[in-house]
């Protein structure tokens, strides 16, 4: 088995700007694991890491190597808890569709995670490139939370999961690997998270029952798997003529204000806390377990800033299908300048009217 740079480089690209058809077609071909192994999950997990490590270096990004005095020990420490986090997760997602009456195929389940974690691994280059830890780390979360997103949507094309069963099997996976990582942890020597990090992952009395169902972080992503299915459930049927209604508009810009709103609120969060870390880096300080606790915490009110339009819409009682395309129309009229149809030239004016808005 020998690495083809170019078919890396073409799953990449697809992975990022055409996710859908990338994950059909890959999935189509029915590669083996070593051959996923050897073009898209070992190149671009050592390229993470190594480019990352090197470049944080360098310029002050974000890095995800451990904080050691020796960057060669930091680098191979990373490399191989890379590789176990990764390596379980696919051994979770997989040994778990086959208890959600799905397929469990190894080969498949290793080949969703790869092309699901695309964007977390290219977003540790780009934030290690940022000379501002805090912002870095913005970048690193916004591609983990991306991965997350696409980690939910193509677990079932992979594994044949029902779709009364994918929340379930996606969020008891979550649960899993994130247990397991912290066993595997305190066995190598990273050592056990804090009582605080598990009352963020579970709820209070920390049973699986309320983890599903309770504040914490597995209890926001239970909540948000479930959004996005009711938000997949709808459907629009648009006027034949193809134009907005005013009042359509007026609609959208109030979700846009709602979620730069939530937007603004989330970022603010996560850059004072980034801030604080890049305060320790610069201090020679390790972070603490609550600064772990903190970190894991963030990552459902982070997961739902990233859907906070479509959580607006759905909570408001409003139809997610049409609120697309609205959306669509508007950005079809603002490419065109309302040339090309009484359509195209109606919906133009109202981009117009509320163009500070819409901006």
């Amino acid at each position: 088995m020998t690495f083809d740079f170019t078919k890396t480089l073409a799953l990449v690209k697809g992975g990022l700007f055409d996710h859908q058809a990338t994950w059909k077609s890959y999935l189509e071909e029915n590669p083996d694991w070593q051959y996923t192994a050897t073009v898209l999950a070992g190149p671009l997990i050592v390229a993470n890491i190594v480019l990352s490590g090197i470049l944080s270096r360098m310029l002050g990004g974000y890095s995800y190597l451990p904080y050691h005095s020796n960057f060669f020990s930091a680098l191979i420490w990373g490399l191989v808890m890379a590789g176990i986090g990764f390596t379980i997760s696919v051994f979770v997602f997989n040994f778990l569709a086959g208890v959600f009456k799905g397929n469990s195929n190894f080969a498949r389940a290793l080949a969703a995670v790869s092309l699901a974690a695309i964007p977390s691994w290219v977003a540790g280059v780009v934030g290690a490139l940022v000379p501002s830890f805090a912002i870095g780390g913005l970048i690193v979360l916004a591609g983990g939370i991306t991965s997350l997103v696409f980690m939910y949507k193509i677990m079932p094309l992979a594994l044949g999961l029902p779709d009364d069963k994918r929340v379930a099997h996606f969020v008891v996976s979550l649960i899993s690997i994130i247990i397991l990582n912290m066993i595997v942890g305190s066995v190598i020597g990273v050592g056990s998270l804090s009582s605080n990090l598990d009352r963020d992952l579970f709820s209070a009395d920390r049973t699986t029952s309320s983890a599903l169902t309770g504040s914490g972080v597995l209890g926001e992503f239970e909540r948000q798997g479930r959004l996005m299915e009711a938000a997949e459930d709808d459907t629009y049927d648009p006027p034949d003529d193809g134009e907005l209604d005013e009042s359509q508009v007026v609609a959208y810009t109030k979700v846009l204000k709602k979620t730069r709103a939530i937007h603004e609120e989330y970022a603010e969060k996560m850059q004072k806390f980034s801030a604080e870390m890049e305060a320790k880096k610069k201090a020679g300080e390790e972070p603490s377990m609550g600064d772990l606790s903190k970190a894991y915490s963030g990552i459902g009110g982070v997961m739902g800033a990233n859907n906070a339009e479509m959580e607006v819409v759905k909570t408001g009682g409003g139809n997610w299908a049409e609120h697309v395309w609205i959306k669509e129309q508007l950005r079809i009229a603002r490419i065109q300048q309302g040339d090309g149809s009484d359509a195209l030239a109606h919906n133009y004016k109202l981009f117009r009217k509320y163009e500070e808005d819409l901006d």
